[in-house]
Order: C-alpha cells, then structure tokens, then sequence
C-alpha cells in the first residue's frame, strides 16, 4: 500500500481536523523513516504506517483516539543501530570488568595498575582467550558481537545456543587447548549474553517449587563437563536490555539458588549478573494509571492469545507477560512483556462473540 494514500485513510478513520492531520501526518513520517519501518516481522510490501492503519480499524471509532494515544505517547522503540551499540559495548563495558576483576584476584595488583605491568597485560591477554561466550537466544546478537570483536575474540569462543551437544563441548574445549597452545587448558570465565528480559523469568524462576529457566539447563552441562572449566570459573549473565523488575528477581533468585534450598545440580561459584539498559519501573503501565487504557486493554483482548509459555507469566498478557506493562517494541522483535495489544494476534475469528485481535507490531514467536 502507498503510504501517502495509508495517511489520507487513516486521517478520515480518525477524523483528524487539517490542523491534527497536518500535525500527525509529519510526525508519522518522520517515525517511520527514523524507527518504525525498520521492524523487521512487517508483511513483505507493508510499512508502519499501513500497518498502524489496519490495526486502528479494529477499535470503535470512540476508542481509536486511545489507541492512537498508546502508540504516540508510550511507545519504545530500539532501533537496530541502537542496540547494535549495545551490542559493541559488551566487550569492552562489561567483559572488560569481569576480567580485571580477574586478574586483580589472580594478581594481588590493583585493578587501575594493571596496564602498567607486562605480566598482568599478558595475563589478561590470556584470560580473555579462557573465555567463552554463550548467546542465550536468538535475539543475543551473536553475529554482532562476533563483528565487533574480530581479531580479539576467536569465532571458537563463541556459541549461538546454549543448548549445546556434548561433541560441540568437547570441540570448543579442543580449540581453546589449540589457542592457548595448553593442553590443560580450561575455561576460566563463562560469558551469557541475551538481548533482553522484562521478568526475568527465562533466565531463572521456581515454578510449582521446581528450579527452571536457561540457567539451570546450563548449569546441568556445566556440571557435566568438569573438565571443560576451571574450579573457580567466573560465570556472567549479561542482558543487553532489563527491567528494574526483572534485574531484583534475578538477584533475590541467585541468591537463593546458592542456599540449601537452591536447584541439586547448579554452578559451584555465585553467578553475576549484568545490564546495559535498564528500563525504569516508571516507563511501565499498570492498572489503575488510566482508566480509559485499562477498559481499552480489557474491551480488545482474545484469551485464545495465551500459550502454554505465557501462562508461565502467571496473568493474562493484557499488560504483557508476568504483567510487566511494557510499551516497548525491538527492532527484530516485540517482547510479550509488552502490552499485549501492541503484539498479540488472534488465530481465527472466535466461535463465540469475541474480539479478533490485530497486532501492529506482529510478533514472531520463540516459545508456544
């Protein structure tokens, strides 16, 4: 669809006066050449614009201000450019820290001196090789990562998934001991990248008093590779983006999980925990803000929407998964902890009388 005669539809289907049209359809155009057209789950041939067009449709014209309102006033969008800049700072930001801190340790020298002596320059060197990087899923931006650190990290170093086969450990073990031209060679520090979480609940989470989440399923391979990591192995869980939310449940269950009433088969060491973007508890909707939002998320909903990994959330997905009330859209995906009108597609028209939701950033699913 044009996007010119997109703007002269949606300018009747809100019925803009020529102050309001003139005013929005400017501001539209320059989101959408700026942000918005750069979503990556758009329909082949459909831009923001049409798709912000064929969403609104599915309001009563005396709600679709509001809608309208949700996506002016509210929205997040991280641009590809902007996290790829999040991406190009994990080395240097936060890998960078964890290995001083390493060194310091190894060292008995103080962090801030240690480019002034060769032997801790050549034992960062060293640590830096003894590191391996995990993406935890396919937002984690592994090719990124791995353009942005050409010529310093080798592409043996890093893993795409953390599901990994027990000939891929043994691979990665064989090219570290080949690196470091170390035949004991072991893994010193275990680097997690993912590229956001709004719960924390993927990461880590009890669930009906079971131990659950990447970090326990990584935990087992750790354990059943003692010879792959050292006993003191540092292992880091960095997000590129988090909620306050997320990042203090995180942390109590970490805590938690090193305690007697922690998972039987978990890391011997405390695992850290890191984030480039933090977004702040004030940036999210909840019930009660608004009442006119609240009515709106209630009126347009489909509970068909809600997956078996969705209920894990404990709520339905009208303020997003685990209710986090996000407004917030990726560039290569929504998050379900966004709210749920932004993203939530209903399968087919409901049996019963019902809403048929349309999503405006349509969603590509990593769990059913």
């Amino acid at each position: 669809m044009n996007e010119g005669y997109a703007l002269r539809h949606l300018r009747k289907l809100m019925g803009w006066s020529f102050e309001e049209d003139n005013r929005e359809t400017n501001w539209l155009r320059m989101m959408s050449d700026f942000k918005y057209d750069s979503y990556r789950d758009f329909w082949a041939g459909a831009r923001f614009v049409e798709s912000l067009l064929g969403w609104l449709q599915q309001f009563a014209p005396e709600h679709r201000r509001q809608a309208y309102a949700l996506v002016r006033e509210k929205l997040i969008f991280l641009s590809f450019t902007e996290i790829e800049h999040l991406v190009s700072r994990t080395r240097p930001v936060f890998v960078h820290d964890v290995l001083l801190d390493r060194v310091a340790g190894k060292s008995n020298v103080a962090k801030y001196l240690i480019w002034s002596k060769a032997e801790t320059q050549k034992l960062y060197a060293d640590l830096l090789q003894r590191t391996l990087f995990v993406g935890l899923s396919d937002g984690a931006r592994v090719d990124g990562f791995r353009r942005a650190n050409d010529g310093l990290i080798s592409n043996e170093q890093v893993a795409l998934g953390y599901d990994l086969s027990h000939e891929k450990w043994r691979d990665m073990h064989e090219e570290l001991k080949a690196r470091t031209k170390d035949p004991g060679a072991r893994f010193e520090v275990l680097f997690l990248i993912d590229d956001f979480t709004g719960s924390g609940k993927s990461l880590i989470r009890m669930e009906n008093g079971t131990w659950k989440g990447k970090l326990k399923k990584l935990a087992v391979s750790f354990r059943c590779h003692p010879k792959l990591f050292a006993q003191d192995c540092v292992v880091r869980a960095h997000h590129y983006i988090g909620t306050e939310g997320a990042k203090s449940a995180i942390t109590a269950l970490l805590a938690q999980a090193t305690g007697p009433s922690g998972p039987k088969v978990w890391f011997p060491n405390p695992v850290g925990i890191s984030f480039d973007l933090i977004l702040k508890k004030e940036l999210t909707l909840s019930r009660g803000q608004n009442e006119q939002l609240d009515e709106l998320l209630d009126r347009y909903y489909d509970a068909r929407v809600e997956t078996k990994s969705i209920k894990v959330g404990g709520t339905d997905v009208k303020f997003g998964f685990a209710a986090c009330g996000l407004p917030l859209i990726l560039e290569h995906n929504t998050p379900n902890n966004s709210v749920g009108l932004l993203w939530a597609e209903s399968s087919s028209p409901p049996a019963a009388p019902g809403h048929t939701m349309r999503p405006l950033f349509r969603r590509a699913q990593r769990h059913t």
